[in-house]
């Protein structure tokens, strides 16, 4: 028969043991978080996702962090999947966080955008959205 202290010492070990775990679990998971609040996200838009509107002159999205020019993209094409920008899209030059590119006349119907997202630090994100012009 084992006395007390053998089965204190046991819950002991093992209460350690799933401290350290919770521990290592904890900091995977905020790394985790971290890692990803580091991608350049969309903060606006214009024109909006689902958005009706008069032909815009151009699709303007900025980012919540600085972006690569050389690297990051939008496209903007019309229901049938035609490109409709002939420029290629801008970084500003002073934040490098707002991406633009200027659009033709745009004639009624459904157009959807489709962006590439690379940040200074080299993680890349991508996203459409659509919008219709009345």
């Amino acid at each position: 028969m084992r006395n007390a202290s053998f089965y204190l010492s046991t819950r002991a070990v093992f209460l350690r043991s799933f401290l350290r775990l919770l521990t290592v679990v904890g900091a995977l998971c905020v790394g985790g978080i971290g890692q990803a609040w580091a991608h350049a996200q969309p903060d606006t838009q214009s024109p909006l996702a689902g958005e009706i509107v008069s032909a815009p002159s151009e699709v303007k999205i900025t980012y919540n962090e600085a972006l690569e020019p050389a690297f990051s993209s939008l496209i903007v094409s019309d229901a049938k999947g035609k490109q409709v920008n002939s420029a290629k899209a801008e970084v500003d030059a002073t934040t490098h966080k707002t991406m633009r590119v200027p659009l033709p006349a745009l004639g009624a119907g459904k157009y959807q955008v489709k962006w590439v997202a690379v940040a200074d630090d080299g993680h890349r994100t991508q996203g459409s959205f659509n919008f219709t012009v009345k």
